[in-house]
């Protein structure tokens, strides 16, 4: 039917069979394209952000309000304490360490300053005395206390051969408990939970 067209007519319908089939082509690259595009989808708008180029590092979590606090926050020491003392004062005459920390023995006595001092030496005849202190120790009980982990010591003339207090290693301390205890006199500090915070060489005088 084509080659019965006349010249001119055979060259409008090439053109129009032209056109049409580059508008087919058109079309199908545009459906293709949307079709990709759906199946694929799109990058978030800030992908680049959230590439990362090692491990994830995982973050601290956080202590949970019914999460247990350690024992020692919590639980009341074995120290043979009464409970609400705070201070001490006397001497320690050993030491061992169990499950719970470092146990020293305590052998509490009494000091007694000025008049008091003055008025016991002269009710129990003991003569002059040189100095206004007096250490009383008539109660042969002793007592098992429990060091808390962080307890400073400080040593003066007997622990550190200075005159003045001075921080001294825990381990200097119990060390000459074994042969010096007995005439060591010191003032201890308890936390309220009973553990022994402060061990420091009391300098009579």
């Amino acid at each position: 039917m084509a080659g019965s067209l006349p010249p001119a007519a055979r060259g409008r319908h090439t053109a129009w069979m032209v056109a049409l089939l580059l508008l087919a082509v058109a079309l199908v690259g545009l459906g293709a394209g949307f079709l990709i595009g759906f199946a694929g989808g799109d990058d978030p708008p800030n992908a680049a952000s959230t590439t990362t180029t090692g491990s994830p590092v995982p973050s601290s979590p956080r202590p949970s309000a019914s999460s247990p606090s350690p024992a020692r926050a919590t639980a009341r020491a074995a120290s043979e304490v009464e409970r609400g003392r705070t201070k001490d004062f006397g001497y320690l005459i050993g030491s061992q360490r169990g499950a719970d920390g470092m146990h020293v023995t305590f052998d509490r006595a009494q000091l007694l300053v000025g008049d008091a001092a003055t008025a016991y030496a002269k009710s129990h005849h003991l003569g002059r005395r040189s100095g206004r202190t007096l250490v009383v120790n008539e109660n042969p009980r002793t007592r098992d206390l429990v060091l808390a982990p962080e307890v400073k010591v400080y040593g003066g003339p007997n622990l550190n051969g200075t005159t003045q207090l001075e921080p001294v290693p825990l381990d200097r301390l119990l060390a000459a408990l074994p042969s010096r205890g007995g005439n060591l006199p010191l003032d201890l500090s308890y936390n309220r939970l009973g553990y022994v915070v402060d061990i420091r060489e009391k300098i009579l005088t």
